[in-house]
């Protein structure tokens, strides 16, 4: 059997001061270029579990027990100046708030130019052509014209897939997507979902999809992980987690998650 591009193994993560568990045990395997959803309520675990992958644990919570795999090799005993060269070379993150995230006194090529130096040690010339590179990638019109554009001058839309740009800047083996469109207009949602599949395909890559609705990542894992309370209670491939739920949370969730029955079903009461 391969080794899991990313394994998650009986990771517990809990409050340093009291031990009082907030992740209990969990165990998700990720095959390489495989699209994994983590999927659960507010609470479940679900972002946690993904900082603790990140090394970016909260002050105050850390990991009680267990282990974060990257390719067989351990990630949770790596120093600071390991970690840096890790996060953003080997894993990255598009967050949840592309305008939280982004500097907003720095200019898009000054961005960009901080994180291909450090970890690609490219000359400012050539991170500057591989910042248009890889706006263009992601769809920014007229890229080269808006390197000197601050995030404030960018739709959501448009600074969610500069942050998709800077998180694939140096060619990271596994992307963590964290609720990426939650701060978007609902017309928006559905293009940087497809954005993210279609590189995910194009540049191989392994992708952690980190979500609140089983609706968003239908059509777009391979593999399901359903948290609750921060314990996984249900995991399996996206079909049998769609098709033949077992557990009762799973099923609730399913129920939840409008259809394009209810979706018609409204629209026609609308018109009526």
């Amino acid at each position: 059997m391969s080794t899991p591009m990313l394994e998650i193994a009986n990771l517990t993560i809990g409050f340093e001061s009291t031990g009082k568990v907030l992740v209990d045990g969990v165990s998700i395997a990720v095959d390489e270029g495989s699209a994994t959803a983590l999927v659960g309520e507010s609470g479940s675990g679900k972002t946690l579990s993904m900082l603790a992958v990140m090394g970016l644990l909260p002050p105050g919570i850390s990991v009680l027990g267990g282990d974060v795999r990257l390719e067989g090799q351990s990630l949770l005993n790596l120093d600071a100046k390991a970690r840096r060269r890790l996060n953003g070379s080997e894993i990255a993150l598009v967050p949840q708030d592309a305008m939280a995230a982004l500097n907003p006194t720095l200019n898009l090529q000054q961005q960009f130019e901080l994180v291909l130096r450090a970890h690609r040690k490219l000359s400012t010339a050539q991170a500057k052509q591989r910042t248009v590179e890889l706006l263009e990638q992601v769809g920014i019109p007229d890229a080269a014209a808006r390197l000197r554009s601050y995030p404030h001058e960018f739709s959501g839309g448009q600074r969610q897939r500069v942050m998709i740009a800077l998180a694939l800047s140096c060619g990271p083996k596994v992307l963590i997507a964290d609720e990426p469109t939650t701060a978007l207009d609902v017309t928006i949602q559905q293009q940087i979902l497809d954005l993210i599949a279609t590189l995910r395909r194009e540049l191989d890559m392994t992708v952690m999809w980190i979500t609140h609705d089983l609706g968003v990542v239908a059509g777009l894992a391979d593999r399901v992980a359903v948290l609750r309370n921060g314990r996984l209670v249900e995991s399996g491939t996206a079909d049998e987690i769609f098709f033949h739920p077992e557990h009762d949370y799973t099923q609730q969730l399913l129920a939840a998650t409008p259809t394009l029955f209810d979706a018609d079903t409204e629209t026609e009461g609308n018109t009526r």
